[in-house]
């Protein structure tokens, strides 16, 4: 080889090597994500606790960097427990429940924006999302859909009655369990061209009509083979326990019907309508999911991440066939559930449930007005005038 020629190809050699100690080098291991660890609260109850739990422990066992505490807190004291806890500066990350608490929490400034760009948030049913805004800021994320229907128990009752008249015939012989309380009652309503709110959400539910739809919830309640009864989980055991065939409820039941009656012999079915009247529309609720406003990026970025995996299509089909929650996911198929078509049966004869802090001064006056109606303590009229001065005092309309 030529000199110059062995000089030129050293050269070349030197400088590859040099090339190669200034470039990237070998591709380096993604750092391990940094432990976080989230809570959450919520109300759920024997098959839906079980299966949200299941959840739960399957996320942490697929994301081994983030660890979920889960409190399950009664219903009824969830919210104010929440509400304390956050103002105080504390709480969990995330907490779940119906709408209206969702308002009440926005309101008082204790939920986080939820971030629009969340690819996943694309998979949901449009209008659920919708749901989770208030004044038009996204604070909450539907895991399901919810509205009272009627079940039926097929070993009782072999069809679904036409219309309400024949509903009662039928309790007379085999029973029909109703929760006397505001929200399961609210369907009566509309089915006597009743409102709730006018468009600034002042109570007007006694210039519209309101105290026919209640008299004749006391006429259905006094009916023979029928039970008004204030405790929920009661009037559930009565249904599952075949003690009568008809039952007003959601699908958050439907699980536990299942396992005690059989799937062969649970239907459920719209409300059927009041002859002389109209539907009954019961609402149609989403169940949402929120994050705590004193959350941190770390605890949002990991709480975004579990409530991907909650309404992925798997998850909730796996909701959907243990817990018959019909789905927030709109890609489930739920034709395999012909329970929670049911329900679905139900949703064009439902309303929409209002998203506005104005309604959480409804539940306790018009909790009371039903049973001072069903007591004969007051009159219908009287109570629901009681009522709606209190609710309007309350919400300063």
């Amino acid at each position: 080889m030529k000199k110059h020629t062995f000089t030129l190809v050293a050269a070349l050699v030197v400088l590859a090597v040099v090339l190669g100690a200034c470039g990237p080098g070998p591709a380096e291991a993604p750092a391990e994500a940094e432990p976080v660890t989230i809570s959450i609260w919520h109300g759920y109850t024997e098959t839906e606790e079980e299966v949200f739990s299941q959840s739960v422990a399957d996320f942490m066992a697929a994301n081994s960097d983030v660890t979920i505490e889960t409190l399950a807190v009664p219903f009824d004291e969830l919210q104010n427990k929440f509400q304390t806890e956050v103002a105080a500066g504390g709480g969990p990350t995330l907490t779940t429940g119906p709408q209206d608490r969702m308002a009440a929490y926005a309101t008082a400034d204790l939920l986080a924006e939820i971030d629009e760009g969340a690819a996943f948030i694309g998979d949901l049913v449009p209008a659920a999302v919708d749901g989770g805004r208030v004044d038009g800021v996204l604070v909450g994320l539907p895991l399901n859909n919810k509205v009272v229907s009627m079940f039926y128990n097929k070993s009782m009752v072999e069809t679904a009655p036409a219309d309400f008249d024949e509903l009662l015939a039928l309790a007379a012989d085999h029973g029909l369990a109703i929760t006397a309380d505001w929200f399961h009652n609210y369907m009566w309503v509309p089915a006597f061209d009743a409102q709730l709110f006018d468009e600034n959400y002042k109570c007007v539910l006694d210039t519209t009509g309101a105290a026919d739809a209640f008299a004749y919830l006391k006429t259905v309640c006094d009916s023979s083979g029928v039970t008004c009864g204030t405790e929920d989980g009661e009037m559930d055991t009565l249904f599952r326990s075949g003690e009568v065939a008809l039952r007003f409820q959601g699908p958050w039941a439907s699980g536990d019907a299942i396992n005690d009656l059989g799937a062969e012999n649970v239907g459920v079915a719209r409300v059927p309508p009041i002859p002389g009247a109209g539907d009954p529309h019961p609402w149609n609720q989403s169940e949402m999911i929120q994050i705590n406003v004193n959350a941190t990026p770390e605890e949002i970025a990991a709480a975004m991440r579990f409530i991907e995996y909650l309404t992925s299509a798997e998850v909730q089909k796996t909701f959907l066939n243990e817990a018959n929650w019909i789905p927030a996911n709109a890609s489930v198929d739920t034709s395999s559930n012909p329970v929670v078509g049911g329900f679905l049966d139900q949703v064009p004869y439902s309303d929409p449930f209002p998203v506005v802090a104005e309604l959480g001064a409804t539940w306790e006056p018009m909790g009371d007005a039903v049973t001072k109606i069903l007591e004969g303590v007051s009159t219908p009229e009287e109570a629901v005038a009681a009522a709606c001065e209190l609710i309007n005092t309350t919400n300063n309309k």
